[in-house]
């Protein structure tokens, strides 16, 4: 009867599984990789509390998150809370007066620096403390503003803090100072701009410590990036091509670059869970730390 039980609970896991991953991907999950590679993921996790999930751009951090929240929910019966970076932005606002008084770059949101950190550290300590209610902003990236209306959460088990950032460690200044793009050599001549981001990056790590887990993504090339940000921003926009799109996206991705490449060379070794994905985004490997 023991095992008859198991064996039903089992089941429906790996269905759930399958259901949600094709209902947030549209791609059918075998059941080889249910059984070897995301229960294994979920059992490792079940017990966590605070959890950082992070990955370059396009990476499926978003996905990975919103699967553990929608299986939790409904087969832990846990209350999940995402807050992702992105929703920290500081407004064009903030960052036109940045730009001004520190180096023009810091217009574009991305780097730290561009994210409103003490918000994010009254959120964050905030649920960890269970002083709820707690409300989380959200950032409208068509208005590059914050919307006036914020979500509200009453209660949570457990919290993801996703993002493209989210667990970086300082970089040092023969990787700082080394130019990568153009970006760099033509407008950070000084490195004022790097030096100003890296020292943002060291108040990040405060918060980074609030987290028992952290799950690092590996994107196996850097080629893979701009492919895949720019086949996400086609889905969202129901397009098949955008040679414009592309155009501007392969110098955004500049402003990321190196805290992307400093990440996929330290995180590895830094996370808890590291998660191997091959050039079509499927997961391959997983090593747990």
């Amino acid at each position: 009867m023991i095992r008859r039980n198991y064996n039903v609970k089992e089941k429906l896991i790996e269905n759930l599984i399958k259901e949600e991953f094709y209902n947030i991907s549209g791609r059918i999950l075998k059941l080889t990789d249910i059984k070897n590679i995301y229960i294994p993921l979920f059992n490792k996790i079940s017990s966590k509390k605070m959890i950082m999930v992070a990955g370059s751009q396009g990476s499926g951090k978003s996905s990975l998150s919103e699967l553990i929240k929608n299986v939790y929910k409904k087969h832990y019966q846990k209350k999940v809370t995402i807050i992702s970076i992105d929703d920290f932005y500081h407004s064009i606002k903030k960052r036109n007066a940045m730009s001004k008084n520190i180096h023009p770059l810091f217009k574009v949101r991305g780097v730290p620096g561009t994210h409103d950190i003490a918000l994010l550290r009254d959120v964050l300590w905030n649920i960890k403390k269970k002083q709820f209610p707690i409300y989380l902003p959200i950032f409208d990236k068509t208005k590059d503003a914050r919307k006036k209306y914020r979500k509200k959460i009453t209660s949570s088990d457990l919290v993801i803090f996703e993002g493209w950032c989210v667990g970086a460690s300082p970089l040092p200044n023969e990787y700082l100072f080394k130019n990568i793009n153009t970006i760099e050599k033509n407008s950070d001549k000084q490195h004022i701009w790097r030096k100003n981001y890296n020292r943002y990056l060291k108040d990040y790590q405060d918060l980074f410590k609030l987290f028992n887990c952290y799950i690092y993504i590996l994107n196996p090339s850097w080629k893979n990036v701009i492919s895949w940000k720019y086949k996400q921003e086609l889905k969202l926009r129901s397009q098949k091509s955008n040679l414009k799109l592309l155009s501007k996206l392969k110098e955004f991705i500049m402003y990321y670059e190196k805290i992307t490449r400093w990440m996929m060379k330290t995180s590895k070794l830094n996370s808890n869970i590291l998660i191997k994905v091959d050039k079509y985004q499927k997961f391959q490997k997983i090593i747990y730390k």
